[in-house]
């Protein structure tokens, strides 16, 4: 039964879904209006959080993956007491606002995760109910029990990312992951119909959903919470609610048009409407009692947060542990057993970081992750420390399958649930199929940990199809994302350092060949970006390297007749946070200066004053053969280094 406060309260968000975009001249307002009594449903029936502590560990998650339509959760926000002021909702889409065109996590309270690119939230979603999974049987279900709520569209089913992340999901037993599929059979482009004959219940049913189809219940707060009960009550499956809703409504001329999901209504249009709902034609109109009937629910949940502050307290869990997670960071003394390497001895990095993470992975009690197919290759091994599933849900080792795209976004979402450190690991090429997720992570400060492996020409054999050329730097392009190319055994320890010290997240780029161990590579330098690593103060030149370029670097300095000084620099992004006197000790201006790596030169120019790399795709043979044919050689870069002395 719908009573006259909840009703008014939902034409009351249907006011602010027509008002927000409709002042900003910019946004979506037909789902958001349609979505009112869902979300009615959900901040006043079925979830559990707290306005006053946004961050309060157990609560439940929602993520909107339908990114677009953040007028409709920016609304709920305010209304239920956030930190979210009438005045940002009338600054919705402008300049410093907290109410940006698609929600942002760490840019406004209550927002779990960055969405909009469409599927993305999905996904995410699915990494929030792992973390939660992976804390409530590590710690135990009197600290950690909630549940991800996630809304998705047609567009974010259509994604391919969307595919993988409920494919995996459902093979992971995630009960406490509910979906609502908001079906309202409308796309930018006009009716689904016209590029869409999916069978979404029965998909679903295939990947081991709950799938609960409510039909023409868009209206019926009863029946939408009813769905909710029926989906918790199954702890086995991810569950997911299917709801046709009506785009616009209740609009008398928009409704189930597709130009309603842009910005359809225009003042006329936004008065009719509101005269339909019996709302005076005043923008953000908001009147007391609706305002404190919302905050009323949100309040409830600070008992509940208050209660679950004692549970905390007389829990019998490993406090130290749980303290750790939380901060991403490992119990005392994690780091002490850390790998060492003999000088002159030959090791792909890759397997250099295997070792690293077989020392910190047992002190590091948030540490959890695997590979998408490829945990052996890459690296990303968690020795006896069971595999995270339904039938082990407090495993680390993650078993992702061919789901690159998946991998990526869920290691996000876990990430940003906290109290893990996520990994996931695949070959560098396949970088491009989690670039999405990857550019997430770096918008939202997500610690997420991407490792990526057999990073250049030197794969060989596998030819141009699987050696990355153009990876490393396009991951450098990414503002706010640290790419670590160590350059022996000894930096890969140092990469690790630096990728769980960063408060966002890292690439982790290693090799699959061999390359010997310098002697005077260091594992607390990388955290710099960038080092000399043979001593000459005053050089004539200076040959920059990454990777396995390291080694190159190094013969070729030595067969030069000339002080040449060799720097290592694994990190730009480190190298950048210096300050300017230490780049400049590195790096002085005015000294010749070559780079050397194995992929695009573009970009180098910044640090040499000539380059040395690869502008083409590379070729099957040998590893060795393909570097030696492109000119990744030391008397490749002699000869370019005598050329700029004379």
């Amino acid at each position: 039964m719908t009573t006259e406060i909840e009703q008014l309260g939902i034409n009351v968000i249907r006011g602010i879904s027509m008002d927000g975009p409709a002042a900003a001249n910019s946004g979506h307002q037909g789902t958001a209006m349609a979505l009112a009594p869902l979300a009615h449903v959900l901040w006043t029936r079925v979830m559990n959080y707290d306005p006053a502590r946004p961050d309060w560990a157990d609560r439940d998650r929602f993520v909107l993956s339908i990114g677009h339509a953040s007028i409709l959760q920016y609304a709920m926000l305010h209304l239920t007491g956030y930190n979210l002021s009438a005045d940002d909702l009338q600054n919705f889409r402008q300049w410093d606002s907290l109410t940006p065109g698609h929600p942002e996590a760490g840019h406004t309270d209550g927002v779990e995760v960055t969405t909009g690119p469409l599927g993305q939230g999905f996904a995410n979603a699915v990494g929030l109910a792992v973390a939660e999974r992976y804390l409530r049987s590590t710690f135990g279900d009197d600290v950690m029990n909630h549940r991800t709520y996630v809304v998705v569209g047609d567009g974010c089913l259509s994604e391919g990312v969307s595919h993988e992340a409920a494919s995996l999901a459902g093979h992971q037993g995630l009960g406490h992951l509910i979906a609502v599929y908001d079906d309202n059979h409308i796309t930018i482009d006009g009716e689904t119909e016209l590029a869409l004959s999916d069978d979404a219940a029965k998909r679903f049913e295939s990947y081991g959903w709950q799938v609960i189809n409510i039909g023409e219940a868009g209206e019926d707060l009863d029946a939408i919470e009813a769905a909710f009960t029926e989906a918790k009550a199954d702890t086995e499956r991810p569950s997911l609610i299917i709801l046709r809703s009506h785009i616009g409504f209740p609009s008398p001329t928009l409704t189930d048009h597709h130009s309603a999901h842009g910005l359809a209504f225009g003042d006329e249009e936004i008065a009719a409407t509101k005269e339909v709902m019996g709302l005076p034609n005043e923008p953000f109109y908001i009147p007391a009692e609706v305002k404190d009937y919302y905050t009323g629910a949100g309040a409830v949940g600070a008992g509940k947060a208050a209660e679950w502050d004692a549970r905390v307290t007389a829990s019998s869990m490993d406090r130290a542990a749980w303290d750790a997670a939380w901060a991403a960071t490992g119990v005392a003394g994690w780091d002490a057993e850390l790998p060492t390497f003999e000088v002159g001895s030959s090791m792909a990095t890759r397997k250099a970081s295997q070792a690293v993470v077989d020392a910190i992975a047992p002190h590091l009690p948030g540490f959890i992750g695997g590979a998408a197919d490829l945990t052996g290759n890459t690296g990303t091994k968690l020795k006896d420390m069971g595999s995270q599933s339904k039938n082990d849900p407090a495993g680390r080792q993650i078993y992702f399958g061919v789901r690159e795209h998946a991998m990526g976004s869920a290691l996000v979402g876990m990430a940003l649930h906290g109290g893990v450190i996520p990994f996931g690991g695949t070959f560098e090429v396949f970088a491009d199929y989690m670039r999405p997720a990857i550019r997430l992570a770096a918008l939202s400060h997500a610690k997420a940990l991407f490792v990526f492996t057999h990073d250049s020409v030197g794969v060989g054999e596998d030819g141009p199809t699987h050696q990355p050329i153009e990876q490393t730097m396009s991951l450098r392009a990414i503002p706010g994302l640290n790419v670590i190319r160590p350059g022996d055994a000894t930096e890969s320890v140092g990469a690790w350092l630096a990728a769980l010290d960063a408060d966002g997240p890292t690439a982790l780029v290693f090799s699959r060949q061999g390359m010997p161990v310098q002697a005077a590579t260091s594992a607390t330098e990388v955290a710099k970006g960038a080092y000399a690593i043979n001593d000459v103060s005053a050089p004539d030149a200076i040959i920059v390297a990454t990777g396995s370029e390291l080694g190159v670097a190094v013969d070729a300095a030595a067969s030069i007749d000339a002080a040449v000084r060799v720097v290592s620099m694994p990190c730009w992004e480190l190298f950048e946070a210096q300050d300017a006197a230490y780049r400049q000790s590195v790096l002085p201006k005015g000294v010749p200066t070559v780079s050397v790596e194995a992929g695009v030169t573009l970009g180098w120019h910044k640090y040499a004053d000539d380059v040395i790399g690869i502008d083409r795709f590379g070729a099957s043979a040998p590893g060795s053969t393909v570097m030696k044919e492109l000119g990744i050689t030391a008397d490749a870069v002699a000869a370019k280094v005598t050329s700029l002395l004379s």
